[in-house]
């Protein structure tokens, strides 16, 4: 049975439930900047539907980027082979020539079959997206705030058979960000490390990150904050080396400063300190770190580091220079900037 057709109301966890329940939809629109539950998305629909010795004969993956409407339509419209459904996953949905060609499909689809349609910004305004909102389950996967992550770690280390602890959490959610796919990513480099630990705890978690306690991104924020040039490069060079990510660097710096604005902002209303642990949701272990800052950056300092933090992205992204290179000139940038104002001294 399929999920109802009122698809302005399916949610992520309407789709789990009735994928829990194997009730499958012929058509499934997922969309939305997330794209790890996308992803994922598509899988649990296909195991669902496919047992793994079915999928020779009635799975394809297929790139809008390398086919038409005309021929996704084709493979569609397929009956399955020795088994009771067919599933065609199409990526890049947004890439696809003719895609308006899918609109009947959608209208009046192959109850045998699931077509899994994955899309990154569909306009609504527009065939077959006008068709999918009607008649197919349309999913949106929204990015998760800062504050939603801990809770997902949690559930997520319960679904693969662990614990973790809330502090825990929180620290891995600090040290990664908002983005799922490095969240996940961090937890399997984390089940690696403590091996058959079936509980996790804080000090996994501070032992587990980066290539070491003393070359990780809080060692690398803290030598930043104390505007510590040596500390700060060599941190940087250990990290590379262990095989980190560079644009996980420059993410965890964003959000210090973003929360060291903040912090900012809450001390010259001279906000309590419940406040600034609420507005801030920030480990309580960080929060006298945080606070220091304020006494080493200048207001238009701080400002300053957001742009100097995203040339550095920019020139990752956009440049064959060396990411050490980058890297190290813009943490001496961050902390040699000309003071523009008098640091911020609170008592």
């Amino acid at each position: 049975m399929a999920l109802p057709v009122a698809n302005d109301n399916v949610t992520y966890d309407d789709l789990q439930a009735a994928l829990n329940q194997k009730r499958l939809s012929p058509v499934y629109l997922f969309y939305g900047e997330e794209d790890f539950l996308v992803d994922e998305a598509a899988r649990r629909v296909v195991d669902i539907a496919l047992p793994t010795e079915a999928r020779e004969f009635n799975l394809e993956v297929i790139y809008g980027s390398e086919t038409d409407g005309r021929d996704i339509v084709s493979r569609a419209s397929s009956f399955p082979m020795m088994s009771d459904r067919r599933v065609v996953v199409v990526r890049e949905m947004d890439k696809l020539v003719n895609k308006e060609l899918l609109s009947n499909y959608i209208d009046h689809p192959l109850q045998t079959n699931c077509l899994v349609l994955l899309s990154a910004k569909p306009d609504f305004r527009k065939k077959p997206y006008v068709s999918a909102k009607r008649r197919a389950t349309v999913v949106e996967f929204k990015p998760m705030y800062e504050n939603q992550i801990p809770g997902w770690i949690e559930k997520r280390v319960r679904q693969l058979g662990r614990k973790i602890d809330s502090e825990a959490s929180k620290l891995l959610a600090e040290y990664v960000g908002t983005s799922l796919r490095e969240v996940q990513n961090e937890i399997d480099k984390l089940f690696i490390y403590v091996g058959e630990k079936r509980e996790l705890t804080i000090e996994d978690i501070r032992s587990a990150v980066g290539i070491s306690k003393k070359f990780n991104i809080f060692e690398l924020q803290r030598a930043v904050g104390s505007k510590d040039i040596d500390r700060s490069t060599e941190i940087i060079e250990r990290m590379l080396d262990g095989g980190e990510y560079p644009g996980m660097i420059t993410r965890g710096l964003t959000r210090y400063f973003a929360t060291v604005w903040k912090m900012y902002d809450l001390r010259r209303r001279h906000a309590p300190f419940h406040e600034q642990v609420r507005v801030l949701k920030v480990n309580r272990y960080f929060l006298n770190e945080y606070i220091s800052v304020l006494n080493t950056y200048s207001e238009s300092e701080i400002e300053g580091a957001f742009e100097l933090i995203a040339n550095a992205e920019q020139q990752l992204k956009s440049t064959s220079i060396d990411p050490r290179q980058i890297l190290e000139i813009m943490v001496v940038s961050l902390l040699r900037q000309q003071e523009l104002s008098p640091a911020l001294t609170f008592q």
